[in-house]
């Protein structure tokens, strides 16, 4: 099947919109599922890349490591109830292939507390590697590059 750049695009959006419900509705144990088995999930400061660094705020690098993750944020972290609300921009192909591409989106995360008070939690830009699997397309790698160096919070759950 030949993938043309808007049809790439489509299925990348469609995965990231997908993405974001996941989290914001707090089903996280299915997002590992939206990841290749070998993949590479890192949030990292748009600065800190650019610079090289490797590691930044959160690094996952497999499925394995991504359920892990949510194992731990449902069963061991100690954190305030709080809800988040993606806000994804428009996504720009970079490279496509019939078998996957790289592209970019922006994003904003909005998180509300407990109390109703609403805050932007972090903002910046999706750079994605996504391979297409037959009707499925599936993150191989997510940097999740954020504007700011700062996040006011431990970052429980994936952005």
């Amino acid at each position: 099947m030949s993938t043309d750049k808007t049809e790439a695009r489509l299925r990348v959006e469609d995965l990231l919109r997908e993405y974001a419900a996941c989290i914001d509705d707090g089903r996280y144990e299915e997002w590992p599922a939206m990841f290749t088995e070998e993949c590479r999930y890192l949030i990292i400061p748009k600065e800190s890349h650019e610079r090289g660094y490797v590691s930044g705020f959160y690094l996952c690098e497999s499925r394995g490591m991504l359920s892990d993750r949510i194992l731990c944020l449902r069963e061991t972290a100690i954190y305030e109830s709080q809800q988040y609300r993606h806000i994804v921009g428009g996504t720009r192909v970079l490279e496509h292939t019939d078998s996957g591409c790289r592209a970019e989106t922006p994003f904003a995360v909005i998180r509300t507390t407990q109390d109703g008070a609403m805050a932007l939690f972090a903002a910046g830009k999706y750079v994605d590697e996504v391979i297409f699997e037959g009707e499925r397309a599936l993150f191989r790698e997510k940097l999740v590059l954020t504007d700011s160096t700062r996040i006011d919070i431990l970052i429980a759950a994936p952005l």
